[in-house]
């Protein structure tokens, strides 16, 4: 408690409220930007041709959280403009709850990268018997040939051949990169989020 106050002291002497409420809704500002990035990573993942081998349930967790971060953040500004206690209650209550459930999330994405190659194999098999065409399309948009290398179930076998695309390279490492990047994007996303969500929290107290 002597901590909250010596805090709120602080922030006093900067300029009052007034500042710590500008303070207050920059971070909430700040949690809203990374919340669509995270919707709009989510659904980019959704809508590539690459969903198949990372699955849906990244993107569309990602599309959920983002989502409740940019309305709880929308309500924790018009609490900071309004000044209505009821509703600075409410928001911090929700946002408290989210914290709690982000960092969760995000810890076990982060400390649980599955065997993507395993997967990323037995996807592509499910491609190769099934589906050639959207082989061929991957193949041609990542500028590889088969998966660990041209004689790997490659579409056409011999795609590696200057007559079709010249590709030399298996597509497992653009493919695991691609997946890396996404997942490392989501990671800074919410971590940057949760950061300031935490901050705002803090502020929030004294308001």
């Amino acid at each position: 408690m002597a901590a909250t106050s010596t805090f709120g002291e602080y922030l006093d002497r900067l300029g009052g409220t007034s500042v710590l409420r500008v303070i207050h809704m920059a971070l909430n500002g700040i949690a809203a930007v990374a919340g669509i990035f995270l919707v709009v990573v989510g659904t980019s993942s959704l809508l590539s041709m690459f969903k198949t081998f990372g699955g849906t349930s990244l993107p569309v967790s990602s599309i959920i959280l983002g989502t409740l971060v940019v309305l709880i953040s929308l309500v924790g500004i018009v609490s900071s403009v309004k000044r209505s206690q009821y509703m600075f209650g409410t928001y911090s209550g929700l946002l408290t709850l989210l914290v709690l459930v982000q960092l969760v999330v995000l810890l076990v994405i982060w400390l649980r990268p599955y065997d993507v190659e395993g997967r990323f194999s037995d996807v592509w098999e499910g491609l190769y018997k099934n589906d050639p065409d959207s082989l061929r399309a991957i193949e041609k948009d990542l500028k590889c040939c088969g998966f660990k290398s041209p004689v790997d179930m490659a579409v056409p076998d011999n795609c590696a051949t200057k007559k079709h695309y010249g590709f030399s390279d298996g597509c497992v490492d653009p493919l695991r990169f691609q997946w890396r990047h996404r997942r490392s994007a989501i990671l800074w996303a919410g971590f940057t989020m949760v950061g300031a969500q935490i901050i705002a929290l803090v502020m929030g107290a004294e308001l």
